[in-house]
């Protein structure tokens, strides 16, 4: 974003308010690097689009999709049953709020700044289709930059859509998509992500939140330690937590969050929990795929006297008594 677009005349969406903003006053959109002393606008962050693929969130104001349409700027003519794009897509009120305040989106000859795309500029025409679903999100290679993975969001369902050659035409729109906004439905869970993962001060790329979607079941996707800047997380700390997050009982996902000291990790049990049965579908896949990756968990092997404590020792069980007189037979232990 630069200071010759028109920011400030237009309206921001009320989704868009709890957005920080920077030195300018722009807000700063879910999707891009930031810290306390610089946003870049002009840097897409592959571990914030992984958190945005798996909570289903809108790249612009980092809230959910809910029962709307995701929007995405595509290229292509004509109907399109399916779409597959390396941006995450956004709310409609958010791609018209965005068309009329970036540079890209505001003027047609705005300079594609990649190294693969050098000395292009934008289409003279935008079009924006609105899809009924994001299907899968999925690492690849990338075709820009060789040895580097990315992730593509894959749109199915084509409901919708506008085009526009300035953005003075979308005036009436954008009205009536403020008109029609409404409160978009966020759990108490969900609110502590959304919050964290909005916030100016996590290290430049949404961090704590791009490790609760890998706990969440992103880290059962295939490659996904491949893509740019998720190599960071490569360990046996994540598998570990989406294992228990994918096949532990209430009790002990509960208990995961309420002991961890990362307040991240503290939500991402309960969210999992609230929305058994109705995730997400690029992290239902990724966890289906987990399903055939892990173990079912259940109680381990007992403890006890010949097992895993001294006949002498003192029991498992917490009564301090010697182990072979107070339960001989061992006892149950939560793995």
């Amino acid at each position: 974003m630069n200071k010759q677009a028109p920011q400030n005349s237009v309206r921001l969406p009320e989704r868009m308010r709890h957005l920080a903003v920077d030195s300018r006053g722009y807000p700063v959109i879910a999707t891009i690097n930031r810290s306390p002393e610089k946003v870049d606008f002009g840097s897409i962050s592959e571990r914030r689009k992984l958190a945005l693929g798996t909570f289903d969130w809108c790249a612009v104001c980092g809230m959910p999709f809910a029962d709307e349409l995701r929007w995405q700027m595509v290229f292509e003519e004509g109907a399109l049953p399916a779409a597959l794009s390396g941006e995450a897509p956004v709310h409609e009120v958010c791609a018209l709020y965005a068309a009329q305040v970036c540079p890209f989106l505001f003027s047609p000859r705005s300079r594609l700044s990649d190294e693969g795309r050098k000395g292009e500029v934008r289409e003279s025409v935008v079009r924006f289709v609105g899809f009924e679903s994001t299907s899968a999100v999925i690492p690849h290679a990338s075709e820009l930059q060789p040895g580097i993975h990315t992730l593509a969001f894959e749109q199915r369902g084509h409901a919708d859509e506008f085009s526009y050659s300035s953005p003075d035409e979308l005036g009436e729109r954008f009205a009536d998509a403020l008109a029609r906004e409404k409160p978009l439905p966020v759990s108490d869970a969900e609110a502590v992500l959304v919050r964290l993962f909005n916030r100016l001060d996590d290290e430049g790329e949404g961090d704590v939140v791009t490790g609760a979607a890998l706990a969440a079941g992103a880290v059962f996707a295939k490659d996904i330690f491949k893509v740019q800047g998720l190599g960071a997380f490569q360990g046996k700390s994540y598998p570990t937590a989406a294992a228990l997050l994918l096949k532990g009982t209430e009790e002990q996902i509960l208990k995961f969050s309420h002991d961890s000291q990362d307040e991240a990790f503290s939500a991402i049990g309960p969210w999992v929990l609230e929305r058994a049965g109705r995730f997400p579908l690029a992290l239902q896949r990724w966890r289906t795929r987990g399903n055939s990756m892990v173990k079912n968990l259940g109680p381990s092997s007992p403890q006890g006297p010949g097992r895993s404590v001294a006949k002498n020792a003192p029991c498992p069980c917490g009564s301090k008594r010697k182990a072979r007189r107070c339960h001989p037979a061992g006892v149950q232990a939560t793995p």
